[in-house]
């Protein structure tokens, strides 16, 4: 929906639908695959080994057996994030302001009261909150500073959701041990500083991008246009 003006569209009379479960076990894996790639540094031993070097100590990782996984976000896509991550046998803590609490238990989620509680317990936290004014910049340089020295950060959010100047200095610090983004707020990101930091895994906003979720979501708005065009039905409708 970034890419739809949707308050012109609604003054022309134009209705906008999307299909927001469409990609929802796509960028939750997605979201793994980046933990996973932290935590054993698989792209940078990836492209030492193709530089001709072995070097096996360099890359030594880390185990996510007994972390703490902080879920910021808990709808469908943290909450798909969460079952995979119990399956890991990961510690998982979720904060939501939406999200009652013992939802998050039903699962074997622990809840944090706020967001700071959530950073200063996580091992890894993975952001999966909306974009906007409400949520731009909620992890600030104050944020990554409550965040564990040596901790790990995960967006597959929105881009705007970090400030990527801030992260870019916690990592250079080595405040934080590493961080995988796959959202930023500039697409592409010409200048990010996080562009040249070696501790960082960077993706060109693959969440929604496989082909079993291209193929739900076309099936899905065709559907929903259908319905609408035949019956007036309004399902999946934004405005």
């Amino acid at each position: 929906m970034d890419n739809i003006d949707v308050p012109a569209a609604t003054a022309k009379g134009i209705l906008v639908m999307n299909v927001p479960g469409g990609n929802t076990v796509t960028a939750a894996e997605h979201a793994l695959a980046l933990m996973f790639a932290l935590a054993r540094n698989v792209p940078q031993g990836d492209a030492s080994l193709r530089r001709g070097e072995w070097e096996r100590s360099r890359y030594t990782g880390v185990e996510l057996t007994g972390k703490t996984l902080g879920i910021a976000g808990f709808g469908r896509i943290g909450q798909v994030v969460a079952d995979r991550a119990l399956g890991l046998k990961m510690r998982v803590v979720a904060y939501d302001p939406l999200v009652p609490s013992f939802q998050m238990e039903a699962m074997g989620v622990q809840n944090a009261a706020s967001l700071e509680e959530l950073l200063g317990q996580a091992d890894i936290v993975t952001l999966h909150v909306p974009g906007g004014k409400a949520t731009r910049h909620l992890v600030d340089e104050t944020a990554l500073a409550r965040m564990k020295k040596g901790a790990m950060l995960i967006n597959c959010a929105r881009g705007d959701v970090v400030d990527e100047a801030a992260l870019a200095a916690a990592l250079q610090s080595g405040h934080l041990a590493g961080a995988a983004v796959d959202v930023f707020s500039k697409e592409p990101p010409t200048g990010s500083p996080l562009l040249g930091l070696p501790n960082v895994v960077l993706t060109p906003h693959l969440g929604a991008s496989t082909h079993e979720a291209q193929v739900r979501v076309a099936i899905a708005i065709a559907e929903q246009v259908r319905d609408f065009l035949s019956t007036g039905r309004r399902h999946g409708a934004v405005n």
